[in-house]
């Protein structure tokens, strides 16, 4: 394949549930530009065509993930029964359909990549108007994708595993739609850290450079009881400092905030941050991740090869990292901030431990699959 795509004009389609979908456009979109010479452009076709969808979209999804999961947990279950899927993607459709529309007919993409498996009925409607342009699917769900990302459509499917493959197929899907890859993180990633670089970054970061530092990071959207967590950990009576990311969850970053404070006035070094640029530094750093199961922190936490304590994970839609974390033994599940304390603290003490944690993040062998993503997106026919 050549490295010019400089005739193609590539659309990623996405909606505003959650940092995931977008980062991983944009991480797709800048490979693209880049190094391809393509252009690019990032859409989220409700905002753009209703006056209120998006901020439903968006303000719905995180309360009702983040705030009160046992409601999200109803309503994936309830989009597993087939006729559901097929009223969610037509609701999220009629939303969407007139900033669609002007996408298409205004912007003429060769390719249309859509990460949001509510916009696939609505976009294969469309695209069967519009033949000149290739359609393809990226589905952000890493391991057990939700059937509705098989629903409504016959695009190619692009996966961030093997295990999605099989679960593509036991919904149905012909293998020749499929291929597996890996999940897509910030390139950033992929360069190791030196011990050099890495005292270097914690003392950018205004940490002790030889002292040991637990994070406790959940992403664009944070972590539920990012703050309990952190007064948790501040009680061990090991010497280790802190980082609490609480994304856009300013809430959750007050109070985190407040407990730092406290922490600080204890001796402790604590670090708080909202939404951040800083997450390949913070990781690198770390020597203990206690995460939200989300695909990219998990990916980023893996690359990093940082032991991850997922401590919250979405129901139903998160669940699968989870489970994939503890099978793969790189991590444990820590559903209280106590059992989270006693995780870090036995990493933190147990040589043999974390030895065999680190040695089984090593046979993982996880790869970004950012690269081979984005040549797949360009071999379409």
């Amino acid at each position: 394949m050549s490295n010019s795509a400089s005739n193609e004009r590539i659309l990623f389609l996405y909606l505003p549930t959650g940092g995931g979908h977008v980062s991983n456009a944009k991480a797709m979109g800048g490979v693209l530009e880049k190094k391809y010479g393509a252009q690019v452009k990032i859409y989220d076709p409700v905002t753009a065509g209703t006056l209120f969808g998006g901020a439903l979209l968006e303000d719905g999804y995180r309360i009702a993930s983040l705030k009160v999961p046992f409601v999200w947990k109803a309503m994936f279950k309830a989009n597993e029964i087939k006729a559901n899927m097929r009223f969610a993607q037509a609701f999220t459709g009629a939303m969407a359909r007139l900033g669609l529309r002007t996408i298409l007919d205004e912007w003429q993409p060769t390719i249309v990549v859509c990460v949001h498996h509510l916009l696939l009925s609505e976009l294969s409607r469309m695209l069967r108007k519009r033949p000149s342009m290739r359609g393809v699917v990226v589905a952000t769900d890493p391991f057990v994708p939700p059937a509705m990302w098989a629903e409504g459509h016959e695009f190619p499917i692009l996966c961030y595993s093997e295990e999605a493959v099989d679960t593509f197929k036991a919904y149905g899907v012909p293998e020749e739609r499929l291929s597996a890859f890996s999940i897509i993180i910030n390139d950033k990633f992929t360069q190791k850290v030196t011990d050099e670089a890495k005292l270097a970054n914690k003392t950018a970061l205004g940490l002790e450079p030889k002292k040991p530092f637990v994070l406790i990071a959940g992403g664009g959207d944070g972590i539920r009881g990012a703050d309990k967590i952190l007064e948790e950990l501040g009680r061990s009576d090991l010497d280790f400092q802190l980082g609490a990311v609480c994304g856009r969850d300013e809430l959750t970053r007050v109070k985190a905030a407040a407990v730092a404070e406290r922490l600080e006035e204890q001796g402790r070094k604590a670090l708080v941050y909202g939404f951040t640029d800083k997450m390949y530094e913070l990781i690198t750093s770390a020597d203990v991740v206690v995460s939200k199961g989300g695909p990219a922190v998990l990916g980023e936490v893996l690359a990093a090869g940082k032991p991850n304590l997922i401590a919250f994970f979405i129901p139903g839609q998160e669940e699968p990292n989870m489970r994939w974390v503890e099978d793969k033994g790189v991590g444990k599940y820590c559903p209280t901030p106590l059992s989270a304390r006693e995780e870090t603290e036995k990493l933190l003490s147990d040589p043999a431990y974390r030895a065999q944690i680190e040695r089984n993040i090593e046979a993982v062998g996880f790869v970004n699959g950012l690269d081979s993503i984005v040549k797949a997106i360009l071999e379409l026919k």
